[in-house]
């Protein structure tokens, strides 16, 4: 059998694709690019966080449909709107993710060994999220939280450092409710691999341990760099959003943060055209995070969800403002962005090469900076460069061959 896979979304749907991927393979069955005709199976791994990934999952069928082969759809959308997907073409296959082994007649994996087209690896550590936000259809679609054995987590990240992968980030739906403390996990790893940078991702903030923002200060393989969704710059919305916590406890926690390093980038998630979000709401939350010690955002139009609170809710302003706050947002982030690069300029950071280019090659800093230096490197090599300038939005470095500290 020929497959093909396109995955959406998020780092734990990308890894569930890479364990789909093995086992079809290790089955004996052949990959294609999933953009060329002549495969048996075109399998599409869902995100439904907001209608655009619905939109682009519905497109992907029709360009599989066209391609000839049969069409199987899985992931998050597969789960919540199942009708949804049927009604693009009765010949799509709806598949929940745990159904996949037996539609395809496969054992699929515990564990993943190697992470194809990715210069680090993804590591699932944790599943589920009981939260229930109120614009958020997760919970429904990836069910209560899950804790992965810590074992089986080592096990993975030694194959994984033994595959030649530099880093690993350790992923879940809400990491931050690991069982025993995601803590105990990341000393485990620290204390019983050798993989040379350990990364963590986006995390919740009232999930955030000291002695997790400890490790990641002291711990010299703990990659310094946070992704803290924070949602809402004001009190008002991150109540009617079911947040757990308010902006001034944000505020604290970036506090308790840097207190312990400055090195750390903090990147945030913000929401922007929430249903109650006046203009005067929007600049509080403007305000708020221009104010804070943040590296970066990643920004996102509100999205009712059906079967959710907030698509029920009223007083969602207009698309073209919605437009216009996100566009000030994502200028801000830039803003932040450059701000952090001038804070590290000169200093000395190990770069993860992620993209090779004649004479030159990209890579990311430990505190997420993405960086160009020249000379010749391998994807995946960790080589040691000084920030040295700013060119426009290109931060560039200069390549050293003894490591030093900043």
């Amino acid at each position: 059998m020929r497959f093909a896979i396109s995955t959406s979304g998020c780092k734990v749907n990308q890894y569930e694709s890479q364990c789909l991927r093995e086992g079809l393979l290790s089955a004996g069955h052949t990959e294609q690019p999933f953009s060329e005709p002549g495969a048996d199976w075109y399998i599409i791994n869902t995100c439904t966080v907001t209608h655009r990934s619905d939109a682009d999952a519905r497109n992907l069928m029709r360009r599989a449909l066209r391609l000839g082969g049969r069409v199987a759809v899985t992931g998050c959308q597969a789960v919540v709107y199942p009708e949804d997907i049927r009604a693009v073409s009765e010949e799509v296959v709806v598949v929940r993710p745990e159904r996949l082994g037996g539609v395809f007649g496969i054992t699929l994996p515990q564990a993943i060994s190697t992470f194809d087209g990715h210069s680090r690896a993804f590591v699932k550590v944790q599943q589920g999220c009981d939260m229930f936000c109120s614009y958020c259809i997760v919970p429904h679609a990836r069910g209560k939280p899950e804790t992965r054995p810590g074992e089986k987590v080592v096990a993975e990240v030694n194959a994984l450092a033994d595959a030649g992968y530099a880093e690993v980030v350790l992923t879940g739906i809400n990491i931050g409710l690991y069982e025993g403390g995601l803590a105990l996990l990341v000393e485990k790893v620290l204390s019983e691999t050798s993989i040379p940078r350990i990364r963590i991702s986006s995390l919740e903030p009232w999930t955030v341990e000291e002695r997790l923002i400890a490790l990641v200060a002291d711990e010299p393989r703990m990659c310094k760099h946070l992704h803290l969704p924070l949602q809402h710059g004001s009190d008002v919305l991150l109540k009617a959003m079911g947040r757990p916590y308010t902006a001034g406890y944000f505020r604290s926690l970036l506090e308790r943060i840097a207190s312990r390093s400055e090195d750390i980038a903090v990147g945030a998630d913000v929401i922007v055209g929430f249903p109650g979000e006046d203009r005067a709401l929007f600049e509080e939350s403007r305000s708020f995070i221009r104010d804070i010690k943040v590296a970066y955002l990643h920004v996102f139009p509100f999205s009712p969800r059906p079967g959710t609170p907030a698509a029920r809710m009223d007083g969602r302003p207009g698309d073209e403002e919605v437009r216009v706050r996100a566009r000030r947002l994502r200028d801000l982030s830039r803003e932040k962005r450059q701000s952090f690069a001038r804070f590290r300029m000169g200093c000395e950071e190990d770069l993860l090469v992620t993209r090779v280019c004649p004479g030159s090659f990209f890579g990311v800093t430990s505190n997420y900076l993405t960086v160009q230096a020249k000379g010749a490197a391998t994807e995946g090599d960790i080589v040691r460069v000084r920030l040295s300038e700013m060119d426009g939005n290109t931060l560039r470095g200069e390549t050293l061959e003894q490591h030093a500290d900043c």
